[in-house]
Order: C-alpha cells, then structure tokens, then sequence
C-alpha cells in the first residue's frame, strides 16, 4: 500500500520550498540586490514538469517566503517576491500541461524570466524611490533570471525529463 497521493504531494511540494530556500541562503550575496542572479529560480521551471506539477507551485511559493526572511527589504520583498514566484510557477505549470516540446520549455523559462524581471524591478526602484531607471532595474535583474531560468533551469528541467523520464 502505497502514501496517499496528497500526501507525496505535500512532500514534493516541501522539498522544492526547502531546496529554493536553502539555495537563496547559500548564495544570498548574489541572490538579493539590483543585479542579482537567484540560481534558486532555476527551480521555477519544475511546476512545468507534470511528476512536480501544482505542488511546486506552492512549494517554490512557500520556499520564497522562507528566503526572504533574511532579505534586506523586509517584509515587503516576502510579499512581492513569494507574488513573483507564484505568477511564474503559474505560468509554467500551465503551459507544461499543454506541452511538453523543447520550444515551449525554453518559451516558458523565458516568459517566467520576464515575469520576475518585471516584477522585482518595479520593486527595486519603489524602494529606491521614482521611476526614472526602471527599464535600468528590471533590465538588471532580466539578465540574472535568464541566466537562471534559461542558462540552469532549462538544462536541469531536460535532464529530469529525459535522465529521470520525468514528463
């Protein structure tokens, strides 16, 4: 007899949330700041993956959260960042359970870089204060999510599926 399908959800969803934490603390110098590559989002693709599915959206919200905790914006980046990861688990968990093809995998990566981008950058410069150099904050924070999402995550989301027989 096998664990409860909810339950191994729970789990799943669990480990990404501790994995996208523990990445974010391992590496918080380059994972907070204008310019920032957060090699934990190479994570977002996973809600992609049918095997992690909606659990990971939840889990990579949650993992956010706990991440932010040691963010030197406060309680504000918990809410805005934890929003940004939801948006992009979202998008990729749809567009996985419509296709499975190398072009919508790297699209979605893509499309959750954006999201991130544009979302961290407003931001970054409410923050700072004005609007003057928000194309400059988002474009910062776009070439550390693509090297995140695309340059890592896409790799890893093509190793899960095609090592592991993940779909």
């Amino acid at each position: 007899m096998g664990l409860p399908s909810r339950l191994i959800e729970l789990v799943k969803g669990s480990i990404i949330a501790g994995m996208y934490a523990g990445l974010v603390y391992a590496l918080a110098p380059i994972s907070f700041q204008e310019f920032q590559v957060r090699v934990a989002d190479a994570l977002l693709i996973l809600p992609f993956l049918d095997y992690f599915g909606f659990p990971a959206v939840v889990g990579l919200t949650i993992g956010c959260v706990l991440a932010n905790i040691v963010s030197p914006y406060g309680v504000l980046d918990i809410a805005v960042g934890s929003l940004a990861n939801f948006a992009a688990g979202i998008v990729a968990w749809f567009i996985g359970r419509r296709s499975k093809s190398i072009l919508a995998l790297i699209t979605t990566s893509i499309i959750e870089a954006l999201i991130v981008s544009f979302i961290v950058g407003y931001f970054i410069i409410y923050l700072i204060g004005g609007l003057g150099n928000l194309l400059i904050a988002i474009g910062l924070v776009l070439v550390g999510s693509i090297v995140s999402t695309c340059f890592i995550g896409v790799p890893l989301a093509l190793f899960l599926m095609k090592r592991l027989g993940l779909k």
